[in-house]
């Protein structure tokens, strides 16, 4: 089970704004993935969960345009660190930002 940590508060607010907006259900679809099974998964072509590789970081698309940008440490304790928490066009310029 992995520690869901954030990079900032300012990510930790504008995380905490896209549950809010978010029904029960997804809620705890989003929580039991970030936790439980954060790598994305391939079987037979099918994503089972959408979580992508993007860059050096991992990119969970929730709804709309919603996504949560993450990095995941194993040692010494599992953590997923919560970088990014906005819309489509916050992924970009964030990821355009970190790849230069």
């Amino acid at each position: 089970m992995y520690e869901i940590r954030f990079s900032g508060s300012k990510v930790k607010k504008k995380y905490k704004k896209l549950l809010k907006n978010l029904s029960v259900d997804v809620k705890k679809k989003l929580r039991e993935i970030l936790e439980n099974n954060p790598y994305p998964l391939q079987s037979g072509g099918e994503v089972l969960n959408r979580v992508e590789k993007k860059g050096p970081y991992y990119c969970y698309p929730i709804t709309g345009g919603d996504r949560i940008i993450y990095d995941i440490y194993e040692n010494p304790k599992k953590t997923l660190m919560i970088v990014m928490a906005g819309n489509h066009d916050e992924e970009l310029r964030f990821l355009k930002k970190v790849t230069k």
